[in-house]
């Protein structure tokens, strides 16, 4: 009895979910001018990246059912050249482009099918408590079916998007909105980059490492004279993963934990820094 009574309080609270209403078309692409959005691509092994947009017009329609956005992008990619010495190059674009939303008193349903299979509703706090509505849902034959997640925020627009594809067995897109400016309100930390990694300071011949690519142990020769050095090992957002100190002129690091893709490794002595770039197989 206890049982089934649990089974209908979770059916009911999961209806109750479901049920919530959804924002309006026009509550979600609510912008004005001077509003700024960044997003980023967080794919798996993704290099650093950012679509950084700027509202620039806003026009509507003569029923003012439609709106129209004239937005400015000044945003960057990145690529790994994969030769001896692999190594992220940046890529700056700019552009202009105009969208519109239109139904804008029609409910979120009307603009995502995926609401009809799973929605929720929360407040993120990764968005400064920004109202989200979301839907989880899949697509396919029945067997293995592509997998969808998007989320839109109030006067936000899409704030999350996640595509699997089961027959690449791979996360084709996953796209994070981290940084929003309207108004006077402010949330996140806008990414302001301007030059790459790659300009920084190459390697000189005071410190070798190999095999590169490594699969588990990196090796490091010491050739600089210093008999103490510090190392760490930094994924490519300059997040720092390992490090230590080491002592000698040959020693190893472990980096069978790594994921694959491209790193690099900056080793600190008394007087200079050297930095090597190295691929984790």
């Amino acid at each position: 009895m206890k049982k089934s009574l649990l089974v209908l309080l979770i059916f009911g609270i999961s209806c109750i979910a479901n049920g919530q209403e959804l924002m309006k078309i026009g509550e979600v692409f609510n912008f004005e001018i001077g509003d700024e959005f960044q997003i980023k691509g967080t794919a798996d092994n993704q290099p650093p990246n950012a679509d950084r947009i700027k509202i620039i017009g806003k026009y509507f329609s003569q029923n003012s059912d439609t709106v129209i956005y004239v937005r400015y992008h000044n945003s960057y990619y990145t690529e790994v050249i994969w030769d001896n010495n692999p190594y992220l190059e940046y890529h700056f674009w700019t552009k202009t482009d105009t969208v519109f939303y239109t139904n804008l008193d029609s409910s979120l349903i009307y603009y995502e099918q995926g609401f009809e299979q799973n929605r929720y509703i929360k407040n993120s706090p990764a968005l400064c408590e920004s109202l989200i509505n979301g839907c989880s849902y899949d697509v396919g034959p029945g067997y293995e079916n592509d997998h969808y997640i998007n989320e839109y925020g109030k006067g936000l627009g899409k704030t999350y998007a996640y595509y699997y594809d089961y027959q690449a067995h791979a996360v084709l897109w996953r796209n994070t909105l981290f940084y929003y400016k309207k108004g006077d309100r402010e949330c996140g930390t806008p990414d302001t980059t301007t030059v790459g990694i790659n300009e920084m300071t190459v390697t000189t011949q005071e410190f070798s490492i190999y095999p590169n690519p490594v699969k588990s142990i990196l090796t490091v020769d010491n050739n600089s004279g210093s008999e103490f050095y510090r190392y760490e090992i930094l994924n490519l957002s300059g997040k720092v993963i390992l490090k230590s100190n080491f002592r000698g002129k040959q020693n190893k690091i472990t980096t069978e934990n790594l994921k694959r893709g491209l790193y690099f490794l900056r080793i600190n002595t008394k007087n200079e820094t050297f930095i090597n770039k190295f691929v984790k197989e």
